[in-house]
C-alpha cells in the first residue's frame, strides 16, 4: 500500500538496519528510529520505516550498529578536569610521590610566572604507614618551592596536600580552630602541622579564581567530552562556585551553543544559617528556568570518604586505620537539624540528593527522610542517596519504602590494583568485601541511577560503568596500569558478584532511571514517540558482546536535540 506523506510525516533523519533498544517498559528492540526536528516520529522495522522517508530524508545506515537513548550522568561536577587541564597540574595515573613532584616540578618550569601551582588526581592507594593514614606530607612540596603556595586535591576531592606557603598565607597553623566536619592533620610526634587537610577544613586553603570566560570555554570543552561518550544530560554538583557554572552554561545557551540538558545541584552545609541558603536556591531556580537549564535540587553531605577515615560506620573502623579501638568516623549534621532540614527542603519543592559513603551515616540518612516523609504531605521529591559504599541489609530494603533513589558510581566497584587491599581492606577489615551494593537495589525494586562523580572518576565514560556493573570486576587493565582479564571470575579484582547488574540494569541506569532522577522521565531516557530525539549510536550489540568486552564499546555518534552533535573520525 503506497501512502502519501504530509510534511508532518516526513522525517529530516532516518536511522536504518539497526539495534535500536528504547529502555522503554517493555525493553523492546526495533531495526530503525525516525527524527523530526527535535523529536522521535517512530520507531520499529526498517520496512515501515520507509513510510516516513521522503527524498529530503537523510537516511543513516546503522549496518547493525546498535542506538541508546541519550545517556544521563545524575552526580557529576561540571567542568570536571576541563578547567584543570587548562591551567592546572595534572597528578592521575602517576603512581608514586617521586612522580607528583616532578609533575609539579615541570609545571612549574612551564608556567614560569604562575603564582600559585593547583593541581588534583593524587592518589591513597600509593601511600604506606602513617601517610596512609593522613597523607601525604608537606615536606615533598616543600623540597619543591618554598617562594609559592602548591595546593593539591586528592583524586576524590576529599583532601588537600599543601606546602608550608600555602599553610602560611592563608594564615593556617598548629592553633587554628578545625572547621566542625573537618581534619587539620597534625604530626603527633610534634604537634607540627602535616600537610593535609580533609572535608569542611579544605575551605580553609584559598582555591584558584577564573574568570567567566575561563569557565565558558572550560564548560565548551566540558560539553564536548560528554558528547564523545554519548552523554546529552547531567545533574550538576556544586564543587566549584555554582553561580559561575551556570553564568558560564547561560553565556552558551544565549549564544545558542548549549547543547546539554543541566539539571542543578546546590550544596546546603551545616555551618550557614539554612532558611538564607534555601533563599539563595530558590533564586537560582528562578533566575535559571529553561528547558536546558535549571536548578532542582540541594545537595547535602553527611560523611566524608573511607579514605579519609571521615566516613561514618556502623562498627567501628579497623586497628589499622591508625584512630584507635572505637572510632567510627563522623557524622556531620545534628539529627534534629538534619531532619528539619530536609522536611524545610522537600516543603520548597526540591529535591534531596545526599552525599552518604559509610552505613552510619546511611541510617541516620534514611531516617531523617523518614521524618521528612512522615510530616511532609504526599509528593514526588525522588530524594537521593550517593556513593553507598557500605549499606546495611536492612537498610537498603527502606529505599524502597520511602522512594528513595540510590545514586551509584558502578566506575568503582571493584578491587581496584593499589587500591582495595591498601585502603579499603585496611580500614574496614572484611566489610570492605560487602562494598557497594548493586545488584541487591535493582532485584529490591529500586530505583538505581548511575553516575560518574567526574572528576573523581578520571574518565567518565559510562561503557565503563557498565563493564563493572555486570562484571563486578576491572574494567579496562590499562587504564589502572595492570592487565586486562580474559575471564569475568577472575579473583584478583572481582568484588562480590552476588551483586552484579544485568546489562539491561546498566543500561537503564543511565538512561530512564537516569531521567526518572532529574525529574525528566517523559521528556528523555528512552526512545518513544514524542519524546525528545537524544541518541548514541554505538560499535557492538552490549547484550550479545562478552560482558568484559562491554567497556571496549566506541561511541559513533551522539545526537542531542535530533541533531548530530559527534561522530567519531
Amino acid at each position: 500500500m503506497n501512502i502519501k506523506l504530509t510534511n508532518c510525516m516526513v522525517a529530516d533523519i532516518v536511522l536504518k538496519n539497526g539495534v535500536v533498544y528504547t529502555a522503554d517498559e517493555q525493553d523492546q528492540i526495533h531495526q530503525a528510529v525516525a527524527i523530526k526536528d527535535n523529536t522521535i516520529l517512530f520507531t520499529g522495522s526498517d520496512k515501515e520505516v520507509q513510510n516516513f522517508i521522503s527524498n529530503k530524508t537523510q537516511i543513516i545506515d546503522l549496518g547493525g550498529k546498535m542506538v541508546l537513548p541519550g545517556l544521563i550522568d545524575s552526580h557529576i561536577h561540571p567542568p570536571g578536569l576541563s578547567l584543570s587541564e587548562l591551567y592546572e597540574v595534572q597528578l592521575f595515573n602517576i603512581n608514586s610521590i617521586e612522580g607528583y613532584v616532578e609533575a609539579v616540578k615541570k609545571f612549574i618550569a612551564e608556567h614560569p610566572d604562575v603564582k600559585m601551582v593547583y593541581g588534583r588526581g593524587w592518589s591513597w592507594g600509593i601511600l604506606a604507614g602513617e601517610e596512609l593514614i593522613k597523607g601525604p606530607r608537606k615536606e615533598y612540596l616543600d623540597a619543591v618551592t618554598s617562594e609559592i603556595p602548591i595546593v593539591l586535591r586528592a583524586h576524590d576531592g576529599h583532601t588537600l596536600w599543601v606546602n608550608s606557603k600555602a599553610l602560611e598565607i592563608n594564615g593556617i597553623t598548629s592553633e587554628t580552630e578545625v572547621p566542625q566536619g573537618g581534619v587539620i592533620e597534625t604530626d603527633q610526634s610534634n604537634g607540627e602541622l602535616w600537610g593535609t587537610l580533609k572535608e569542611w577544613a579544605m575551605w580553609l586553603i584559598a582555591l584558584p579564581e577564573y574568570s567567566l570566560d575561563q569557565y565558558i570555554t572550560a564548560m565548551t570543552a566540558f560539553q564536548k567530552k560528554m558528547h564523545r561518550f554519548g552523554i546529552t544530560s547531567i545533574l550538576c554538583m556544586a564543587s566549584v562556585p555554582f553561580d559561575v557554572i551556570f553564568k558560564a552554561c547561560d553565556e552558551m545557551q544565549k549564544a545558542k551553543q548549549l547543547q546539554l540538558r543541566v539539571r542543578g545541584a546546590m550544596t546546603v552545609n551545616t555551618r550557614e544559617n539554612l532558611l538564607s541558603q534555601l533563599m539563595h536556591i530558590k533564586e537560582l531556580r528562578r533566575q535559571y528556568q529553561t528547558p536546558l537549564l535549571q536548578v532542582i535540587t540541594a545537595k547535602f553531605f553527611t560523611d566524608g570518604v573511607i579514605e579519609g577515615c571521615t566516613s561514618y560506620l556502623l562498627e567501628p573502623y579497623s586497628i589499622k586505620a591508625g584512630r584507635g579501638e572505637n572510632y567510627y568516623g563522623d557524622f556531620l549534621w545534628e539529627m534534629e537539624n538534619l531532619k528539619n532540614a530536609f522536611y524545610t527542603v522537600n516543603q520548597c519543592g526540591m529535591q534531596i540528593h545526599v552525599h552518604s559513603t559509610g552505613d552510619g551515616s546511611t541510617r541516620k540518612v534514611l531516617d531523617a527522610l523518614e521524618y521528612a516523609n512522615n510530616k511532609m504531605a504526599a509528593g514526588d521529591y525522588r530524594n537521593t542517596i550517593t556513593h553507598l559504599q557500605l549499606v546495611d541489609q536492612k537498610d537498603i530494603l527502606r529505599f524502597k519504602e520511602l522512594n528513595v533513589v540510590a545514586s551509584v558510581q558502578p566506575y568503582w566497584q571493584f578491587k581496584g590494583p593499589k587500591w582495595w587491599y591498601n585502603v579499603d581492606y585496611q580500614f574496614m577489615g572484611e566489610r570492605a568485601n560487602l562494598e557497594f551494593p548493586l545488584g541487591t537495589f535493582f532485584r529490591e525494586g529500586i530505583t538505581v541511577a548511575s553516575s560518574s562523580d567526574y572528576p573523581a572518576t578520571a574518565v567518565p565514560n559510562p561503557f565503563l560503568a557498565m563493564d563493572v556493573g555486570v562484571t563486578r570486576n576491572i574494567d579496562n587493565g590499562a587504564l589502572h596500569g595492570v592487565e586486562d582479564i580474559t575471564d569475568m571470575d577472575d579473583e584478583r579484582y572481582l568484588l562480590n558478584k552476588g551483586e552484579r547488574a544485568t546489562v539491561e540494569q546498566m543500561i537503564k541506569s543511565f538512561t530512564i532511571n537516569g531521567a526518572y532522577t532529574l525529574f525528566m522521565e517523559h521528556e528523555i531516557g528512552s526512545i518513544k514517540v514524542g519524546k525528545i530525539a537524544d541518541l548514541v549510536v554505538i560499535d557492538q550489540n552490549l547484550f550479545v558482546v562478552n560482558p568484559i568486552d562491554i567497556d571496549k564499546t566506541k561511541i559513533l555518534m551522539t545526537f542531542f536535540d535530533g541533531k548530530l552533535v559527534y561522530k567519531v573520525d
